[in-house]
């Protein structure tokens, strides 16, 4: 194949697919992830932490025994409760955005996501980017969902996509994905998951926590010491709606015993309640939490500092978004995650507000002349640091919307911040038109050491062409600060 000229000069380069496509897309695509599968992985405990590299089609990998890292089956077991069936975790760094209403309420100059996934069984209401996915691999798939009124483009305001598949998830039909946390990764070095990117500590808690619920099925093997009242010292009853929380000891591999963090009836639910999908706040003790069932809305915001009334989650409009998500009547979320890069698009300011999750993952921006190159494809970037050296992986994927898939090129330009000029062609890449999934292409870019996490802002223009150049198409732009 020749390269058209043309192709070399343009500078397009996340957008939304339409729910008809089944590929992996969104801000998350490529991201890693902590998760954790109902009922364990083979011979291994329900409560088993799964890590997820960066990466498509990338296998779960643990944490090295006796690291001390935030593996609750680890924790767990240190405590005499090896068996529990544990609902869903939370870091405690999830950002709600959440107004005291319940409405959706994305940072100002900012822009959010909810990701989360769903129990067995789930249907997905008619022509939704759930009921697209196919049904044996819906409860092992993770999705996420862009805020109404974030600083993205507006076509991926509102939009579900599927952020990773079961098969990139490397894991079973029969499996279920019920607990997942992205934050809990942030700056850890994926070559040995021990040691943290230099200058990304002063981004994460000074001691890590690992907020949980356990299934009402499991409460019988959980010792009574962990749901002691902690105002009176008293026992309470046991309940699946009540957090516990277990923190690091600094400077050794252990963790405290669990306690409680809020009870059943701080967070205004009634002791049979069981939450299965959990978000913590905990530096704004707020809450999002989903309760197996329908007796409440499958997705409800808890201020616990207030009166701790759980309040169903709407879009502006009065929407919920458990409907605006595409769930259908009897369909139950089982694990939850919020997200917030903490980065100012517009406004006064640098637009670098260092945090863990806007280290780390990248934004989507206005395209370059649309009208000349229409958006067809997703794209994304997420930061990873390994053997001593950080990067951005990248990812393009999907087609150009008229040609479709066939032959072509994708072609990867780098600028600074938002400008389009200059820039830099990083990387020319043949298609595979036997590809089904939207023929996944990667880029890498090596930060080099002396820019690390001082807040440079650059851009991965991604744009795809036919074979022979009648066609060229972009993606969103990924803006992300090295």
């Amino acid at each position: 194949m020749k390269i058209p000229a043309l192709l070399l000069l343009a500078l397009p380069g996340l957008a939304s697919l339409s729910s008809a496509q089944v590929h992996s897309a969104g801000p998350l695509l490529g991201a890693s992830v902590a998760i954790a599968v109902d009922g364990g992985v083979g011979a291994d405990a329900d409560a088993r932490t799964l890590i997820h590299p960066n990466g498509l089609h990338t296998a779960v990998q643990l944490f090295p025994a006796g690291s001390g890292q935030p593996d609750l089956q680890t924790i767990l077991a240190q405590h005499a409760a090896p068996n529990l069936d544990i609902d869903d975790i939370s870091s405690g760094r999830d950002d709600i955005m959440v107004d005291p209403n319940g409405f959706t309420d994305p940072p100002q100059f900012g822009w959010g996501m909810f990701t989360f996934s769903f129990h067995p069984g789930a249907q997905g209401a008619a022509g939704s980017r759930l009921a697209a996915e196919p049904a044996a691999d819906r409860a092992a798939a993770i999705f996420s969902w862009i805020l109404p009124e974030s600083e993205v483009p507006p076509p991926l305001i509102g939009v579900v996509e599927r952020s990773h598949s079961r098969d990139e998830l490397g894991l079973q039909h029969n499996e279920n994905v019920d607990s997942l946390d992205v934050p809990l990764l942030l700056g850890m070095d994926q070559g040995s998951w021990l040691t943290i990117e230099p200058g990304f500590q002063s981004l994460l808690p000074p001691i890590r926590e690992i907020y949980f619920t356990v299934a009402n099925n499991s409460l019988a093997n959980v010792p009574a010491s962990w749901f002691i009242d902690p105002a009176t010292g008293g026992p309470i009853p046991a309940s699946g709606a009540t957090v516990l929380v277990t923190r690091e000891v600094a400077g050794t591999p252990l963790w405290t015993v669990p306690q409680i963090y809020r009870t059943y009836s701080d967070l205004g639910l009634q002791q049979a309640d069981d939450i299965d999908a959990l978000a913590v706040d905990a530096t704004r003790n707020e809450l999002i939490v989903s309760c197996v069932g329908h007796a409440y809305d499958q997705l409800l915001f808890i201020d616990a500092t207030t009166d701790g009334t759980p309040r169903p989650i709407k879009q502006p409009g009065g929407i919920p978004v458990s409907t605006a998500i595409g769930s259908a009547g009897n369909d139950d979320i089982d694990a939850v995650c919020t997200l917030d890069p903490q980065v100012r698009i517009t406004g006064s300011g640098s637009g670098w507000v260092p945090d863990d999750f806007g280290a780390a993952c990248g934004t989507p921006r206005t395209g370059h002349q649309t009208h000349l190159y229409p958006v067809g494809m997703q794209a994304a970037a997420f930061r990873r640091y390994e053997n001593t050296q950080s990067h951005y992986d990248s990812w393009m994927i999907g087609w150009p919307p008229n040609t479709g898939q066939g032959p072509g090129w994708a072609i990867l330009g780098l600028t600074f911040d938002e400008t389009t000029q200059p820039r830099s062609t990083v990387a020319i890449l043949p298609r595979d038109p036997l590809r089904t999934n939207g023929d996944p292409q990667f880029f890498s870019q090596a930060i080099p050491p002396s820019f690390v996490l001082i807040g440079v802002p650059i851009m991965f223009r991604w744009f795809a062409t036919d074979a022979g150049g009648s066609e060229i198409s972009q993606a969103w732009p990924v803006k992300v600060f090295l």
